[in-house]
C-alpha cells in the first residue's frame, strides 16, 4: 500500500474556517454599499418615470394634435415639503391658452413619487408643462423642475429641464 505524503491529504479544519472568516469580513463590508446602490437604482427609476410621462405627454400632442401637459402636484410654485409629490398627466381641455392643469381637463394618469421625495421645486407658472402639437412647450419660467431624495445613505438631487422651444427634455442626477 502507497503511503500518502502531506501534500497529498484534504483541507484541514483552519483553512476551512479561516476561508468561512475572511469571506464573512468581505461580505459584511459589501453590505452596506449594496444598499445604497439600491437605493441609486430606486431614485434613478423616479427620474426615468418623471421623464417618461413628459415624453409621453409630448408624444400624444403632437400624435392627437392636442395639448397635453404635466402637472406637478406639491410644488407650490416654489418648495413645498410634503410625504407624497404626485404628478398629473392631462389632455388640456379648459382654458388651452392659459397652460395650466384646470378642473375641466381629462386627467389620463396620477404618479406618486416615493416617500423619500422630500422636495420639489419648479420654475414653471402654474407647476404645469404643457405640450402643444407641434412639440414645443407652452410656458412661462425657466422649464425646471428639480426633485430632492434622502435616505440615511444617501441624497440624490433629481434636475429636469424642458426647452421651451423643441419641448426638449434633459435630466441629470446627482448622488451625495
Amino acid at each position: 500500500m502507497k503511503k500518502l505524503t502531506k501534500s497529498q491529504h484534504g483541507i484541514t479544519l483552519i483553512e476551512l474556517l479561516s476561508t468561512v472568516v475572511i469571506i464573512s469580513i468581505v461580505s459584511a463590508m459589501a453590505v452596506p454599499r449594496f444598499q445604497v446602490a439600491v437605493e441609486r437604482v430606486k431614485f434613478r427609476s423616479a427620474n426615468r418615470d418623471i421623464v417618461s410621462t413628459m415624453r409621453l405627454a409630448r408624444s400624444l400632442a403632437v400624435s392627437d394634435k392636442h395639448q397635453y401637459g404635466v402637472y406637478f402636484d406639491g410644488a407650490g410654485g416654489s418648495e413645498t415639503y410634503s410625504s407624497s409629490l404626485t404628478y398629473t398627466l392631462f389632455m388640456d381641455l379648459d382654458n388651452p391658452a392659459n397652460y395650466s392643469f384646470d378642473a375641466g381637463d381629462s386627467v389620463i394618469r396620477i404618479d406618486t413619487l416615493p416617500p423619500e421625495f422630500t422636495l420639489l421645486i419648479t420654475d414653471i407658472t402654474n407647476d404645469a408643462v404643457v405640450f402643444l402639437p407641434n412639440g414645443s412647450a407652452g410656458f412661462t419660467g425657466g422649464g425646471n423642475i428639480v426633485t430632492m431624495a434622502s435616505t440615511e445613505d444617501l441624497i440624490a438631487i433629481l434636475d429636469h429641464n424642458v426647452l421651451a422651444s423643441t419641448g426638449r427634455i434633459r435630466s441629470s442626477s446627482y448622488f451625495y
